[in-house]
């Protein structure tokens, strides 16, 4: 299929240019309504209890289920797609390749990884019966909590993974993932990262010049795995480059496939020499990238430790001329297209506005408040609540009650704004306004209190 902007000739049915990223017109595949309809209670091989579907994506659907043995263990099956699947022959290959799945995870043992116990065919369709992991899609937690992340919680999850396609790389022969997006990573309620729908992994078989299908997503996925070459290692590496990119700009990458602007432009607050090693990981010509898993990890972490080191209010500097290796060539500016995919907030900060005004206003307030009170305490016991010290201490007491309740108010705002959870200190900031703006109002109410059995004394 020829692009209509580069004369590009593309593998047919490929929804985006791989050389220019231009969106080709072709009939879309409609999904196949025999897949992921198993209504619930249905029972497979005599043992496995559907109880509800968990998703259905492109790979198939997956559901968790009960075991007739084992009453105290839960199950996630999965169904394999037969989408698109035009004939005999093809259903067979799906077929073949779904066994090869079962075996290569069966063979795996990872933490980041599910634990695969069974696979199976049963009235025509094939199953893989793997451990059930609790949580949700990377996909899910990001269309709730909106992007960008904070840098440290992207930098745990790269960590996790950054570990876990080492591993299968390791393997021999290497295991390539291919698929690395945020609706295949699970995270558990713990903080663990899990790599699920392993659908289009594939063995590397060196001195292959291409791979036989082109599988991915597009945006996520390197180029080649669209008939220009064979995928390998590096093919993660882009996809993990692409991932940690949208991660930590909140850039939908699907909106200009293999043409990913730079970081730092989207998100100013991100180091330039991080942003040279997500362009250097993610440039279209696998011998640019990393060359491997270890050596992106390497990099990102020992920069990242670096950082660590440094003085909290600049965490990060401009890369040395040691670094300079990282840089992309000859990169030039790029201007955000409008689409994005996720509720974007603007770069991750240390505090909103909101956030921080609650707390000083707040603690501005408690602090007169408390003075207000220990006025008139002092003034009750030498002369009564009706001398010049407890009558100036009632005066002074009336603007902290206004800006104490002000605080109270603010904070609790800027507690439910969704874009507080993207700072790295807003949500204390706003809990501090709330503890000391309700703080000033107790100790309102105590100086009525002193006021009155002052009085009363007096009497």
């Amino acid at each position: 299929m020829l692009c209509p902007t580069c004369q590009h000739n593309n593998v047919a049915g490929t929804p985006f240019c791989a050389e220019c990223g231009t969106r080709l017109n072709h009939a879309p595949i409609m999904p196949s309504p025999a897949t992921g309809t198993l209504p619930q209670q249905t029972v497979l091989q005599d043992r496995y209890v559907v109880m509800q579907k968990l998703g259905q994506g492109g790979m198939g659907a997956v559901y968790r289920a009960s075991d007739r043995r084992l009453s105290t263990v839960t199950w996630a099956i999965k169904e394999m797609s037969q989408s698109a699947l035009s004939g005999p022959l093809e259903r067979d290959q799906a077929r073949d390749a779904f066994r090869g799945e079962a075996e290569m995870l069966a063979a795996l043992n990872h933490p980041n990884l599910p634990r695969v116990t069974d696979h199976f065919e049963q009235d025509g369709k094939a199953y893989l019966v793997m451990e059930y992991v609790p949580g949700e899609t990377l996909l899910s937690f990001l269309m709730r909590e909106g992007l960008p992340q904070p840098q440290a919680r992207v930098f745990e999850w790269t960590r996790q993974l950054c570990e876990t396609l080492e591993y299968l790389h390791r393997q021999i022969p290497p295991i390539i993932f291919r698929d690395l997006k945020p609706a295949n990573i699970m995270l558990t309620p713990s903080g663990q990262v899990k790599l699920i729908d392993f659908g289009i992994a594939r063995l590397f078989k060196p001195g292959q010049a291409s791979d036989t299908q082109a599988f991915g997503t597009i945006g996520y996925s390197s180029p080649e795995q669209y008939g220009k070459g064979q995928t390998d290692a590096r093919s993660d590496v882009y996809a993990l480059g692409v991932l940690l990119h949208q991660l930590l700009t909140g850039y939908d990458p699907t909106s200009s496939p293999f043409r990913l602007p730079p970081a730092s432009q989207i998100n100013p607050n991100l180091p330039q020499q991080l942003s040279d090693m997500i362009a250097a990981a993610t440039d279209s010509d696998p011998d640019r990238r990393f060359a491997s898993i270890a050596a992106f990890h390497a990099a990102l972490f020992g920069m990242h430790a670096q950082a660590e080191a440094r003085v909290e209010s600049q965490p990060f500097q401009a890369s040395q001329a040691a670094n300079q290796s990282y840089a992309r060539p000859n990169s030039v500016p790029f201007i955000q297209p409008d689409s994005q995919p996720f509720a974007a907030s603007a770069a991750a900060a240390q505090t909103t506005v909101l956030a921080n005004s609650s707390r000083w206003i707040g603690i501005a307030s408690v602090a007169l408040m408390g003075l207000a009170a220990l006025l008139v305490l002092i003034a009750g016991a030498q002369a009564g609540s009706n001398s010049s010290l407890a009558g100036f201490g009632y005066l002074l007491a009336f603007l902290p009650l206004i800006s104490g309740l002000v605080a109270l108010i603010m904070g609790i705002v800027a507690l439910v704004l969704a874009n507080t959870a993207h700072t790295i200190d807003g949500r204390r900031h706003a809990i501090l306004g709330i503890a000391t703006g309700a703080m000033t109002l107790l100790l309102c109410c105590a100086i009525g209190l002193m006021a009155g059995s002052f009085g009363r004394i007096e009497r």
